[in-house]
């Protein structure tokens, strides 16, 4: 079974990074958004089995993508993991009650990654 995950990020190196982290799941395709818009749109479309969210994106804010996430119909189901270097506990704390699973921290601790990745996708994403 392969399981979709949705990117919304806009630096290429963390972009990479996911990649490359991914092949570790041959049972994951990854779609990449560079902007929130694009990655709500394409979220809509393509009802990914998870969002990975970076905040700070280059034409709306992680959090307003989390909102439209969160407030619409057909994507309100998705689990939403963001990604970012702010690590404020603040910060962390508010997007966790807007609605996100988890709340990861830049520089990425991969094990932390593949971990929630077993425990949020259909049958773990896991190499079989």
């Amino acid at each position: 079974m392969t399981s979709t995950i949705l990117y919304i990020e806009d630096n290429l190196s963390n972009l990479e990074l996911v990649k490359r982290v991914l092949t570790k799941r041959p049972g994951i395709r990854l779609i990449d958004a560079m902007q929130g818009r694009l990655g709500v749109d394409l979220a809509r479309e393509h009802h990914p089995d998870l969002i990975l969210l970076d905040l700070h994106l280059p034409d709306i804010s992680g959090t307003e993508v989390l909102r439209q996430v969160r407030d619409d119909p057909r994507t309100t189901a998705i689990p939403v993991i963001v990604i970012s270097a702010d690590a404020t506990p603040g910060q962390i704390e508010r997007l966790l009650t807007d609605g996100a699973l988890a709340y990861l921290t830049k520089p990425l601790d991969v094990k932390k990654l593949l971990t929630l990745l077993d425990q949020t996708l259909p049958a773990g994403g896991a190499p079989q």
